[in-house]
């Protein structure tokens, strides 16, 4: 929750920012709340039940996936995140609650394909090319998930063998759908200027399955590189998300400071080359 304090911090000082409110943050990284705002708004999700201890029954179908209610970054998943029975459910609810002190959210498990959507935008909001994540290189469909170490660890077989392609190979149906999707949960949580949504495309129904407000900016990260692949430089990708903050608080930026800061990222980029 740093970030949203930080935000909140950042508004009650009266200062202006890139990104959304402390609020739509806060509501993000709540997996419930967000699965709430998206049903409210018609955005197929997967059917949820938080669990905040390890006891009661599950009511939907398995496989199920579970995870801890209130972080983000892939905290708590692991290849063992996916269960197929009652007991084994109760078991990686009890792993959760008492690794991480907080609730999990057991949600159906969607088999299929898996996509990142960057988009930015207020008044008119766009889709940057899709990012698919490519799991053929692990066997059990049960393990093909985002794990932690998958994001964070260099050692481990997960970060080696869950390459990205961007754009996605998709008939242009399929990706009509799948960004009509992105677009709707983007605007029903309230996202402002820039963000992502995580989605699994399974019988033609694109599933909402995470919500990131404020997505890694880093320069090999996914949005920059869906930005990329778009055609911007990285530092045209941090002026246009500027412009687009500028303009929905009705202010214009000057020249020269914008120049400045081209400059500023522009060697950033090139020094990470």
């Amino acid at each position: 929750m740093a970030a949203t304090k930080i935000v909140r911090l950042l508004a009650n000082l009266g200062f202006k920012h890139t990104g959304s409110t402390a609020e739509v943050i806060a509501t993000s990284i709540d997996k419930s709340r967000a699965k709430r705002r998206l049903i409210a708004n018609g955005v197929s999700t997967p059917r949820y039940q938080v669990f905040s201890q390890p006891a009661g029954f599950y009511r939907y179908n398995f496989p199920a996936i579970v995870k801890p209610m209130a972080d983000d970054a892939s905290i708590g998943i692991t290849a063992d995140s996916v269960v197929t029975t009652q007991e084994g459910l109760l078991h990686r609810v009890d792993y959760v609650v008492n690794r991480y002190h907080q609730a999990a959210l057991v949600e159906e498990y969607i088999l299929g394909r898996e996509f990142s959507i960057s988009m930015w935008g207020n008044t008119r909001v766009t889709a940057l090319p899709i990012t698919e994540m490519d799991y053929s290189d692990i066997s059990d469909p049960l393990r093909r998930i985002l794990t932690y170490d998958s994001k964070w660890d260099p050692s481990s077989f997960e970060y080696s063998h869950t390459p990205t392609r961007c754009p996605a190979t998709l008939a242009p149906d399929e990706e009509e759908r799948i960004v009509d999707t992105a677009i709707r949960a983007y605007r029903a949580i309230g996202l402002r200027d820039y963000g992502r949504t995580d989605i699994r495309y399974q019988n033609g129904i694109p599933y909402i399955i995470d919500i990131n407000e404020i997505p890694d900016l880093a320069i090999d990260a996914g949005f920059p590189n869906a930005a990329r692949v778009a055609g911007y430089t990285y530092a045209e990708m941090a002026e246009q998300i500027l412009e687009f903050a500028l303009q929905r608080e009705g202010m214009q930026c000057h020249q020269p400071i914008l120049k400045s800061l081209s400059r500023r990222l522009q060697t950033v980029s090139a020094s990470s080359d």
